[in-house]
Formats: C-alpha cells, sequence, structure tokens
C-alpha cells in the first residue's frame, strides 16, 4: 500500500487493532508509532493497512473514557493542601502534551520536557536544579525484541531510563523525589534496582499513554504521611499490575499549617 507521513494505520492482523501514525518513510521502512499507545514500530509497507474510521473511533472513546475516568475522581481541592510538583519528560511530544492536559485538569502542576530517550541522562539533573520537582516520570517509548527477557540489549530504550534513573539518584534520594520511569515494554525489575519507585512494564506489554500520569497523579495527591496505594492507582489502568509496578513509597502532598 502507499502511505504519507501522518497517515493513520494499523498493523495487518494485530488482534488489538492498535491505531499507529506514520512518523517517517525511508529506504522502503515505515516507522510507526502508537496514537495513544506508547509503542514504535519499524515496518514494511505491506505489514499495514490505514485505519478505519470505526478503529480510530473505537481508540479514541476510550483514550476519552480513561481521561474522564481519571478527572472524574479528583479530590476536593482547597488552599489547605500543596499537592506534589511534577516533571514530565516524554520522548513523544504528542504523549507529553496529553498528560499535560491531564495533569492540568486535575489541578497539579506539572512542566513537561520532551527529549530524544538517549538525551535524557544528559540534560536530567540541570532540569531537577532549575524546576526543582517533588516528582519525576521519564517515559517514552521503548521496545523488547522477546530474544531474552533479561538482557537490557533486548530493549530499545530501557537502558537510556535507567541512566537516566540513576543519574536522578546521584542528587535526590527516594525520600527527596519519586521516579515514575519506563514505556511499553520495558525492564522493569532494573528500573526498580536502579532506582526507581515506580516502573513499566512487569509483564512487557503495551502501556497507554496516560499510564505514567496515573501513577504520578496518585502520587502527587497522597500524602507525605502515607505510602502511596498502587493498588488504587493501578485500578484506572487498562492492564493493571501487568503494566505497572513499585515498590512502598510516600506520597508528596502536604498540608499548609
Amino acid at each position: 500500500m502507499t502511505v504519507a507521513v501522518s497517515d493513520l494505520v494499523v498493523v495487518i492482523g494485530d488482534p488489538h487493532e492498535i491505531v499507529y501514525v506514520v512518523e517517517k518513510i525511508t529506504e522502503g521502512k515505515v516507522y510507526i508509532s502508537g496514537l495513544h499507545y506508547r509503542v514504535r514500530k519499524i515496518v514494511a509497507a505491506d505489514e499495514i493497512m490505514p485505519a478505519t474510521p470505526q478503529q480510530v473511533a473505537r481508540e479514541q472513546k476510550k483514550t476519552d473514557a480513561y481521561f474522564q475516568n481519571i478527572t472524574s475522581v479528583r479530590r476536593k481541592r482547597n488552599k489547605n493542601y500543596l499537592l506534589g510538583k511534577i516533571l514530565h519528560i516524554d520522548g513523544d511530544k504528542k504523549y507529553l502534551d496529553k498528560c499535560l492536559e491531564l495533569y492540568k485538569s486535575v489541578g497539579i502542576f506539572a512542566n513537561g520536557i520532551t527529549l530524544a530517550e538517549e538525551e535524557i541522562a544528559e540534560k536530567i539533573q540541570k532540569l531537577i536544579y532549575d524546576l526543582a520537582p517533588d516528582i519525576i516520570v521519564v517515559t517514552g517509548h521503548d521496545v523488547y525484541n522477546q530474544k531474552g527477557i533479561k538482557d537490557l540489549d533486548n530493549y530499545s530504550n530501557s537502558y537510556n531510563f535507567i541512566k537516566a534513573v540513576r543519574k536522578i539518584r546521584e542528587i535526590k534520594s527516594r525520600t527527596d523525589t519519586t521516579i515514575v520511569a519506563g514505556a511499553c515494554q520495558s525492564h522493569f525489575e532494573a528500573l526498580i534496582a536502579n532506582g526507581a519507585d515506580f516502573a513499566s512494564s512487569p509483564k512487557r506489554i503495551n502501556i497507554h499513554t496516560f499510564d505514567p500520569a496515573v501513577i504520578a497523579i496518585k502520587t502527587a495527591t497522597t500524602s507525605f504521611s502515607k505510602i502511596v496505594n498502587l493498588s488504587d492507582a493501578l485500578r484506572y489502568i487498562d492492564k493493571g499490575a501487568d503494566a505497572f509496578g513499585g515498590i512502598e513509597t510516600f506520597g508528596k502532598m502536604r498540608l499548609f499549617l
């Protein structure tokens, strides 16, 4: 088939019918990324087909419902509470913009920065000094090639996320700053072992655009004296504990005296 940049397509034979955006076409290869899911692929033109209006509408409806589900349960806000401040660094601007809209809708202040996954580690410390976040989200795209779950070489960006997490932990302890890290199919265990508090993806599955943001929101709205109820946050994530996991972590909300 003939495709052009920005076309919406699906991969032939994909039972989930995930909708992708064509990002680039070069030397017979088509680079696509999920419209709503944090997944990126390189395919041949004959492996994809145009997404039908029904497929696009179905995925958009699901994403809209996810957004409304989160924003409808926002806790009552008043000036007695100081919520945790988020720094969200994303390898994909379209995902970042959607997450920033979600943060705004629930009344949480967030700085958003788009950086290629391989650039995050180099620039993260300056961003922390400049912006002083309570919670840092490090995400974008990742892919596991199914050739061995333990080998980081089998993941397209897990090691880049790990390097960023290590850089954060050089200057910020777990008590100071909460880290939410990873994307689709990321090496969950390695991210946690290197300093992340919450990470994807325990079952090496695709995650939705909003999934890392949901964990950050739950942390920002949980008292600093209480452990974040991860199970409660996972109720809003389609794939639940298969998509995200973590360790005992205190919240970042504080009460004005």
